[in-house]
């Protein structure tokens, strides 16, 4: 690439020539700079809410997560509450709107078939259904450069409030620790909130092993760019609950807020019982929290776990650990999944042997399978 001589332009059309094209560029694409005293007399108005107290029209949301948490079951909700103008897990007022749901990872037929159920737990009657546009693109090969102005142009055409997508991994946004390549995600993410005027909303997985020690705002796995883009982060940690509150197949969680636009909310719990979250109120004096915030004496109250729990908390390490490996693009292999908890391959097979869904190849080095 030939380089300016800027020595020569400034001889050749004087001495200010440099600085002129510096600060004074024909053509940038760029907005113009503004005075505050054009705005502060006659203030522009504020975008409406689209979730009362959380996120503004034309805005952007993360909810963040570990696997089984129910991040999708819970993006379906919203989009319902949405659709229908009411409350998002019993806490949350939503502005009535059109939904587009970008589907990138659930079968078209499994998908329809969540809405269902969700609606019918929730027990809402389905009135709006036409406020609830689906894009699904599992299998559909697609980058993120043709994603962007592909879903500009269908919330136009659909005249959406809102677009969920759901999974982001799916769209090739690159390293996920790597700062930059998520920079450009979120730039594509503002280029479609600014140019439809609707609110985006997506799902992310956390880092790998306990982050209840964490703040909300760096329990999001990979770059740390992902939680501070947002306008509203909405984290979502599981609570250690003592034995005489746990329920068998329902597991219970706290969503906290960090809000760009609004004051932080007071934490939020919620038990996932499938397909829905539902809010719930502890008593304090039941010392329910995820497992870091507990005092020790609570931690080894709730350790006293009978051999049913022990199994079904192995069996549910594993089938997250083999979810976020699928998801990252690897192969869930016993190395791999040793490595990713954190135990020895031993333990591992061992794991995978006393667990129904899954079983160990022959062949050295082979991904564990599902059984058939």
């Amino acid at each position: 690439m030939r380089t300016r001589d800027w020595d020569a332009d400034i001889i050749i059309k004087g001495p200010d020539y440099k600085t002129r094209l510096l600060l004074e560029p024909d053509d940038d694409d760029l907005p113009e700079i503004v005075s505050a005293a054009d705005y502060l007399g006659k203030l522009p108005n504020l975008k409406s809410e689209l979730i009362y107290g959380v996120l503004r029209q034309g805005h952007k949301m993360l909810l963040a997560g570990p696997s089984k948490a129910g991040k999708s079951f819970a993006l379906i909700e919203l989009c319902i509450c949405i659709a229908e103008g009411s409350k998002w897990m019993g806490r949350f007022d939503c502005a009535q709107g059109k939904v587009l749901y970008v589907n990138l990872e659930i079968d078209r037929a499994s998908f329809y078939n969540r809405i269902q159920a969700v609606y019918k737990a929730l027990d809402v009657e389905p009135l709006s259904l036409e406020n609830i546009a689906v894009w699904n693109l599992r299998g559909v090969p697609i980058t993120f450069n043709q994603f962007v102005p592909a879903v500009i142009r269908r919330v136009k055409a659909n005249g959406c409030t809102t677009v969920i997508l759901d999974p982001i991994y799916k769209l090739g946004t690159g390293n996920e620790n790597d700062a930059g390549a998520i920079s450009s995600f979120c730039n594509g993410l503002d280029r479609i909130s600014d140019q439809t005027g609707c609110a985006v909303i997506y799902c992310h997985h956390h880092s790998k092993g306990d982050q209840s020690w964490k703040v909300s705002a760096d329990r999001a796995a990979g770059s740390g760019v992902f939680a501070r883009d947002v306008d509203a982060l909405l984290d979502v940690i599981e609570l250690e609950l003592p034995p005489g509150k746990r329920r068998d197949g329902v597991t219970a969680w706290r969503i906290e807020g960090t809000l760009r636009e609004f004051a932080r909310f007071e934490p939020v719990d919620v038990w996932f019982n499938y397909p829905i979250h539902v809010m719930e109120h502890f008593d304090p004096a039941d010392n329910v929290a995820p497992h870091a915030q507990l005092p020790p004496h609570q931690r080894a109250m709730n350790a006293r776990k009978s051999k049913e729990q022990k199994l079904r908390e192995r069996q549910h390490r594993l089938e997250a650990a083999v979810d976020i490996l699928q998801a990252e693009g690897k192969a869930p292999t016993i190395q791999a999944l040793a490595e990713y908890l954190g135990v020895s391959k031993q333990t591992v097979r061992n794991m995978v042997d006393e667990h129904d869904m899954f079983e160990r190849m022959q062949e050295k080095g082979a991904p564990i399978q599902r059984k058939r």
